[in-house]
């Protein structure tokens, strides 16, 4: 289990993708869609998902991965990935963009 900030979460289904020897997972932000009166049902969500970067496993020799993305592009930003345990990986991701003041 992951505790993620208020807001945060893994891209909609793609938690059952953690079970596997390797992986790529979506990380980001649910909002509430702008569109008025939407009906919650199991084909639509009254929240839009906006990926702020992924999380990804190789092989079980290599460590958990963490990529931010630059600014709503999938473009990830330069530099060495974030690594460690899924949940310091979420935390960080999650902090990072906090700290870019994406989410307020």
């Amino acid at each position: 289990m992951v505790d993620f900030p208020e807001g945060y979460g893994f891209e909609p289904g793609g938690r059952a993708k953690l079970m596997q020897e390797s992986f790529l997972v979506d990380i980001g932000v649910f909002a509430r869609r702008a569109s008025g009166r939407v009906k919650a049902d199991r084909n639509r969500s009254p929240f839009a998902f906006d990926p702020i970067g992924h999380i990804m496993k190789e092989d079980n020799g290599t460590p958990l991965r963490g990529i931010l993305y630059n600014d709503r592009a999938a473009i990830p930003i330069s530099g060495p990935p974030i690594e460690g345990t899924l949940q310091q990986v979420v935390t960080a991701l999650c902090t990072l963009h906090r700290m870019k003041g994406h989410m307020k």
